[in-house]
């Protein structure tokens, strides 16, 4: 029953609320991945975040999505990126890097379909920012970048495309809810998989273990504590094809069969011979296998994603 509401909740802020492209992880996912972050601090490090964001809010006019009133700095700052959209719409692909759901890396350059911009290259650039910039201003921005896309990066579904936008467009049935259009022009439906792996299961997993977002933080961090090394390496492209290979993995799961598209830029559900409705006629409903399989993903994914967040910001601001 908790669930259903949740899902109905969710669906009605995406419908109202949505850009051309769903945020990635939803409130509850990146301030999980701030709240991981913050464990692995360094001491100073952890205190001029907070100095910086704090002295430098942002604008008390910007609309904010997200319930983040109590959270520690860092975890409040990490929705910022998306509330800000709407203001800097430039913005936008800095979230994402369409890596097709077919490639490879041993056959695909992905650095391709970043000539302009997408995630991975925002993230060095930022982190650059917040190193060299003389504006405070323009440093607490950078490091409200830094800390969403971390995130972003390590959402499966913004490392893929599949001429589907990444999951938005493909309609599924989730915790007993049927998908709904809820825009007939651009033919979107929700639930949909981009969704359901943004902030469904996150929800549902909270729920599930009956854990605060802090809680379910300290959850996680103290379960994979002993991965901490390994993952705690790499460069934004090798994040990005692990990213990839889980959103592999989830197009895989589906108890029906999503052939391998083709990868044109879609801007609506009803680009790409109407994609929304033909993923609709697949009837795609996912049960307790599907979650078996998505749940250790997304759990890996937001401990990496904290990891490697700290680890940037203390090899940034370390002494």
């Amino acid at each position: 029953m908790i669930r259903n509401f949740l899902l109905t909740i969710s669906g009605l802020v995406l419908a109202f609320a949505a850009p051309a492209r769903v945020y990635a992880w939803g409130c509850e996912g990146h301030q999980i991945v701030a709240l991981i972050a913050l464990k692995h601090l360094q001491p100073q490090v952890s205190s001029q975040v907070s100095s910086l964001l704090i002295t430098n809010p942002p604008s008390a006019t910007l609309r904010h999505y997200c319930r983040v009133l109590g959270l520690p700095a860092i975890a409040e700052a990490s929705t910022w990126a998306d509330d800000v959209r709407s203001e800097q719409p430039d913005t936008g692909p800095y979230h994402f890097i369409d890596i097709p759901l077919a490639a490879t890396r041993d056959t695909y350059d992905a650095t391709q379909v970043c000539q302009q911009a997408c995630v991975v290259e925002a993230i060095p650039r930022f982190i650059q920012q917040l190193k060299s910039s003389t504006d405070p201003k323009a440093r607490a921005d950078a490091l409200r970048f830094v800390i969403h896309f971390l995130g972003d990066i390590h959402q499966p579904l913004h490392d893929e495309t599949n001429g589907d936008r990444g999951g938005n467009c493909v309609p599924v049935e989730y915790a007993d809810e049927s998908p709904r259009e809820t825009n007939r022009e651009h033919e979107d439906f929700f639930p949909n998989l981009h969704a359901v792996w943004d902030t469904e299961i996150i929800q549902a997993m909270l729920v599930d273990h009956d854990m605060t977002l802090e809680e379910f933080a300290d959850f996680l961090d103290n379960r994979y504590r002993p991965r901490v090394q390994r993952w705690n390496s790499g460069q934004p492209i090798d994040w990005a094809w692990e990213g990839h290979d889980a959103a592999v993995a989830a197009y895989r799961a589906l108890p029906a069969a999503v052939p391998h598209d083709n990868n044109t830029k879609v801007d609506s559900c009803a680009d790409n011979n109407r994609v929304g409705q033909r993923m609709f006629d697949l009837h795609i409903a996912l049960g307790q296998r599907y979650e078996d399989v998505s749940r250790p993903i997304i759990e890996e994914q937001l401990t990496k994603a904290g990891i490697r967040l700290a680890a940037l910001l203390n090899t940034a601001l370390g002494k």
